[in-house]
């Protein structure tokens, strides 16, 4: 098994979302043996932002799953976009 890179897009319920709180929740919300490596808040269009995280972790049988469902569950967040996985 090797290491994974996987990286998310997460799209807030509405502009006036606090996406600080959002990035100070994450290592608590994804299971234990999951690394948050990257969080940027990336501008669209009028007005509206999303949070793009990177994630490391194992390679390991459904953990991508869990960390996806975590994600998910998140709240105010209404859509998890996969961008990418990648082995490092």
């Amino acid at each position: 098994m090797g290491t994974v890179a996987a990286t998310y897009s997460l799209m807030p319920e509405d502009i006036d979302f606090d996406f600080k709180a959002l990035i100070a929740e994450l290592p608590k919300v994804v299971p234990a043996s999951i690394r948050v490596a990257k969080t940027e808040v990336v501008p669209m269009a009028f007005g509206l932002k999303r949070l793009e995280a990177v994630f490391v972790m194992e390679d390991a049988a459904g953990l991508v799953d869990r960390l996806e469902e975590a994600l998910r569950g998140l709240a105010g967040i209404q859509n998890v976009e996969t961008e990418q996985v990648t082995l490092l």
